[in-house]
């Protein structure tokens, strides 16, 4: 079964630059990572709880797929994210008697630049494209603690000085949440939430969620509101009017946020005070933090108060 989100592929430009704003600026702190045999790219690890981070870039064009260049040439941000199988055979047979397109189970390995390496099992929906707006299937070769120290590259995963203990959920902006959620219900075998406003995220969006079995997490989608068709957001917060529509006529159908826990989200505002990172904090329904996204590599990062 599909048993949350195991990682999310942020595609960056230069891999260092990434690694030390995210590390550095913005508190969660890369530990593993390597080199693709195949593909042409290479990543750092961020890992947060059971999930990670994954920053790739394009080591050689050459071997790079297109659509991973094409996506880049736009500037850095969301690829996709991953979501987490215990049994990767079994839902890709469920998936294929449901009739949906799928390539795999294929196997996947990293090296990192001390020699280890780790190994996964990866099923694709419609195409093995990093770029889409369909989450792809992996199950990893090792589990647990044992997952989480090969992930960071042998070693106990740090703390977060930005206090992020837990990947909440993703978001995948679509343009009709009436044709979309049960298109998401049929490729993966998951029951929609009832629709929902975004408003205690202070976000224009009306939402469906996937609940993701009992890791507390979900994925998302997110249809934009439908207000002025001539309004230019002023930035690219998604939380400005029709910011969501802007992004979805950007880059389709595709991932736009991810949502994390913070032990302690007061705190989380002191050290980005300190850094002077923009944000912005609302407090509506429950406290909010929205990081611009052009100070996270492209990504929109929201985060929550943990609520054990």
């Amino acid at each position: 079964m599909l048993t949350g989100l195991d990682h999310i592929i942020i595609g960056v430009n230069d891999l260092e630059q990434a690694t030390t704003i995210f590390s550095q600026k913005l508190g969660l702190v890369a530990s593993g990572g390597g080199i693709h045999p195949s593909g042409g790219t290479a990543n750092r690890i961020i890992v947060i709880g059971d999930t990670y981070l994954e920053l790739i870039t394009v080591r050689t064009p050459g071997e790079a797929q297109q659509s991973m260049l094409d996506r880049l040439a736009k500037g850095d941000g969301y690829l996709n994210f991953v979501l987490s199988s215990n049994d990767i055979e079994a839902d890709s047979k469920a998936m294929l008697r449901r009739g949906v397109s799928i390539i795999g189970p294929a196997h996947g390995q990293l090296r990192s630049a001390d020699g280890r390496t780790r190994g996964w099992s990866r099923t694709d929906v419609e195409r093995p494209d990093l770029t889409q707006h369909y989450p792809f299937l992996i199950q990893h070769d090792s589990t647990g603690e044992e997952r989480r120290f090969r992930l960071a590259g042998g070693a106990q995963p740090p703390a977060h000085p930005l206090g992020a203990i837990k990947v909440l959920s993703t978001t995948i902006a679509v343009a009709n949440l009436a044709e979309a959620a049960p298109r998401f219900q049929h490729i993966y075998g998951l029951q929609p939430s009832a629709t929902f406003t975004g408003e205690s995220d202070g976000w224009e969006a009306m939402l469906v969620a996937f609940p993701l079995g009992d890791s507390g997490q979900s994925f998302e989608l997110a249809e934009p509101l439908p207000l002025s068709t001539e309004t230019v957001p002023d930035t690219e917060l998604l939380t400005e009017p029709d910011a969501l529509a802007s992004y979805l006529q950007a880059f389709g159908e595709s991932l736009c946020r991810m949502t994390l826990a913070v032990e302690n989200l007061a705190a989380a505002r002191r050290y980005l005070d300190e850094r002077e990172v923009t944000y912005v904090y609302q407090e509506n329904l429950h406290p909010v933090l929205w990081i611009s996204p052009d100070q996270a590599c492209g990504a929109t990062i929201v985060l929550h108060d943990y609520i054990g």
